[in-house]
C-alpha cells in the first residue's frame, strides 16, 4: 500500500464541500441537490436555485462542474444573487461537469434540446434564459427555435461566430492551439487558450481550483472536441430571428467586449447592449454585483408576453422522386397508384419516427417540418434509402428557417428555400443549406461543399452541402 497525498483526490459530496468551504459560505445543507433531466438517452446534471418569482435558466460556458463550483465563494454568490432575482435552474451541459461525457463534440441542435430538458425537469414552461461565452451561442440558437419557451434572453460575453468562424484563426493555427490544449489542460503551470480566463498563478489558492475545475470539466480529448466545435460556430442568420426581449453584456476590457458584441446588438431586433467595466471574462469574477444589477433591472421589469404561434422556426425537409413521369409511363397508372401507396406510408412513417410533422404530399414528394435540423436530414436519409429499395430515387432538400403556420398548412420564404434546395439536389441526393450544416456541427454526418447558388425567387447566393451519414 501507498499513501495518496489528499490533494490529489477530489470526489464532489455535500459533506466533502461542507468541509472545504470557509464558514462564511452557505454550509452544505443550504446547496440544492444534484437532480439529473433525460435528454435523448443522456443524463443532464440540474440544481435548483432559489424560490423567486419567475424562472430563470443559466446556461454556462466551456468549462463547468455543478459541485466543485461550489469550492468558489465568487461562483455561489453569483447564482445565490441571481436566484434571488427568480427561481434559477443551472446545469452542465453534455460533455461537461457531472452530465454524460460523449465522444467528440455535441450538436447545437442537441443542447437546445438540453436546454428544455432541464427546463420541463424543473417544471419551466418559460424563463428568462441566461448564456455566458460559448453558452450564449447555444441560448441566442434556442430563443431564436424555441420562441415560446423564452421570455428574456440574457447574453454574458458572448458571440454568435466563433474564432475561425470569424476569420481569427486559419486552419493551421486551429491544430496548434487544439495540440496545446490537449497537452497542457488541467495541468499546473500548462499554458493554453483558456488560461486567460483564469486567475493569476500568483493567487495559488484560486489558480489550483482553476486547474482542478478543467479536470472536473472535460478530459483533454474533450475539450479539444469542445474548442473545435466553438471554434466553427456561426449562427449569425439566427439573430434576426430572434424575437425575445434581449440584453447584451460584457465587460469593456475583455476578450469578447464591443468588437465581438456589436454584431450581436446589430443582428437582434430591439437588443440592449451594456458595457461594464473591468477586464473579467468570467462574470463571477471581478465585480460581480455590478454584473448582476444589470441583470436584475432587465429582467424584473414587465413581463412580455409569449409570441402568438403564427410564425415560427423550423427545419422544413422537401422531398421529390427523381424521373418519376418515365416511370410511371412504363409502369401503367394503376401499377404507379399502388407504388405511390407505399412511397406514402414510407415517408409518413419515417416523419413519425423521427419527430417530424406531416405537412402533405407533393404528387409524388412530400413536404414536413421539424423541430431539430439532425431529425430531419436522418428522416431524409431514411426515406432516401427505404425508396431505393422500391427502385424510387428520392432527391431532398433541407433548410432551417422562419415559416408560417397557416391552420394545417406552412408558408413562407423558409419554406420556398427548402423547395428550391431541393430542386438543386440530384437523384439520391440530400442537400441541405449552410444554417443548417451549422446548427449540426458534431453530427455524425458528412458535409460535401456543393458551392454557391442562385436560388429561383430567392435573393443572393446560398451554399449548400450535401450530406451523407458518417
Amino acid at each position: 500500500m501507498f499513501a495518496v497525498p489528499e490533494l490529489l483526490i477530489y470526489l464532489p459530496g455535500r459533506d466533502m464541500l461542507a468541509r472545504a468551504l470557509p464558514e462564511t459560505l452557505m454550509s452544505a445543507k443550504d446547496f440544492p441537490e444534484t437532480q439529473y433531466a433525460e435528454s435523448g438517452g443522456l443524463s443532464i446534471a440540474y440544481q435548483i436555485w432559489g424560490e423567486g418569482k419567475g424562472n430563470i435558466v443559466l446556461v454556462p460556458g466551456i468549462i463547468s462542474h455543478l459541485e466543485y463550483s461550489l469550492e468558489n465563494a465568487a461562483y455561489v454568490h453569483w447564482v445565490r444573487e441571481l436566484s434571488r432575482i427568480g427561481r434559477l435552474s443551472v446545469f452542465d451541459k453534455r460533455g461537461n461537469g457531472m452530465s454524460d461525457r460523449i465522444a467528440g463534440a455535441p450538436t447545437i441542435d442537441e443542447r437546445m434540446r438540453d436546454i428544455e430538458a432541464v427546463m420541463d425537469a424543473a417544471g419551466m414552461e418559460r424563463a428568462s434564459i441566461i448564456g455566458f461565452s460559448e453558452g450564449g451561442a447555444i441560448s441566442i440558437a434556442f430563443a431564436a427555435m424555441r420562441p415560446e419557451r423564452v421570455e428574456r434572453l440574457i447574453v454574458c460575453g458572448a458571440y454568435a461566430a466563433g474564432r475561425r468562424a470569424r476569420g481569427e484563426l486559419d486552419g493551421e493555427t486551429l491544430e496548434r492551439t487544439v495540440a496545446e490544449l490537449r497537452a497542457n489542460w488541467g495541468k499546473p503551470g500548462g499554458r493554453h487558450v483558456y488560461s486567460a480566463f483564469g486567475p493569476d498563478p500568483a493567487d495559488r489558492e484560486a489558480y489550483e481550483r482553476f486547474i482542478s475545475e478543467q479536470r472536473m470539466s472535460a478530459t483533454p480529448s474533450g475539450i479539444a472536441a469542445l474548442f473545435r466545435m466553438a471554434a466553427d460556430i456561426d449562427i449569425r442568420p439566427l439573430l434576426p430571428m430572434v424575437k425575445a426581449p434581449t440584453l447584451i453584456v460584457y465587460r469593456r476590457d475583455e476578450a469578447n467586449n464591443a468588437r465581438v458584441a456589436d454584431p450581436l446588438a446589430e443582428g437582434i431586433s430591439g437588443a440592449e447592449q451594456k458595457a461594464l467595466p473591468g477586464s473579467h471574462h468570467v462574470p463571477y469574477d471581478g465585480d460581480t454585483d455590478a454584473y448582476v444589477a444589470a441583470i436584475r433591472e432587465f429582467i424584473t421589469g414587465a413581463a412580455p408576453a409569449a409570441p402568438e404561434a403564427t410564425r415560427m422556426l423550423a427545419t422544413v425537409l422537401f422531398t421529390d422522386l427523381a424521373d418519376s413521369t418515365a416511370r410511371q409511363a412504363q409502369l401503367g397508372d394503376a401499377a404507379w397508384r399502388r407504388l405511390m401507396n407505399r412511397h406514402d406510408d414510407i415517408c409518413s412513417r419515417q416523419v413519425a419516427r423521427h419527430g417530424g410533422r406531416l405537412i402533405k404530399f407533393t404528387g409524388d414528394g412530400m413536404l414536413a417540418t421539424f423541430n431539430a435540423p439532425t431529425a430531419a436530414v436522418s428522416c431524409a436519409l431514411a426515406a432516401r434509402d427505404a425508396l431505393s429499395a422500391l427502385d424510387l430515387p428520392c432527391r431532398s432538400g433541407v433548410h432551417t428557417g422562419e415559416i408560417e403556420l397557416r391552420g394545417e398548412d406552412v408558408s413562407g420564404l423558409g419554406v420556398v428555400i427548402a423547395a428550391r434546395i431541393m430542386a438543386e439536389a440530384g437523384a439520391g441526393e440530400v442537400l441541405a443549406s449552410d444554417l443548417t450544416r451549422q446548427l449540426m456541427l458534431g453530427a455524425p454526418f458528412l458535409f460535401a461543399g456543393r458551392g454557391e447558388h442562385a436560388l429561383k425567387g430567392v435573393p443572393g447566393t446560398w451554399s449548400l452541402h450535401e450530406v451523407q451519414p458518417d
